[in-house]
């Protein structure tokens, strides 16, 4: 997709470089009485969110919780998200509310990731 210069949505204004992940992730809503999980699969990650393919929809503004793997762990990380974007079945999530610990799994994912490259 093309974005005008300065678009939050262009590569240069990311706040941190993605990288490929290949992995199912289990996504479960906030404040539903009976909670649904759909399950999905994460395309990348940043230290700022997750992309992912869902067949579901959610709207932009949504609070969700994930659980995924990562590389660096053998039990999978949950943490909260926000959906900041979607594109057909593509969705763009932010992390929200991360704790030490889980901001330090996620930094060294995507370091771990970046050696892959």
């Amino acid at each position: 997709m093309n974005y005008p210069e300065g678009h939050e949505g262009s590569i240069e204004a990311r706040r941190f470089p993605r990288h490929e992940i290949d992995t199912e992730i289990h996504v479960a809503m906030f404040g539903r009485e009976k909670q649904e999980v759909m399950r999905g699969w994460a395309l990348n990650i940043s230290e700022a969110g997750v992309a992912a393919l869902f067949v579901t929809g959610w709207d932009a503004g949504t609070a969700v919780n994930f659980k995924f793997f990562v590389p660096v762990v053998s039990n999978p990380l949950s943490v909260n998200a926000v959906v900041r974007s979607r594109s057909d079945h593509r969705y763009g999530f932010e992390f929200v509310g991360l704790n030490p610990v889980q901001r330090g799994i996620i930094g060294k994912t995507c370091r771990a990731l970046a050696l892959l490259r």
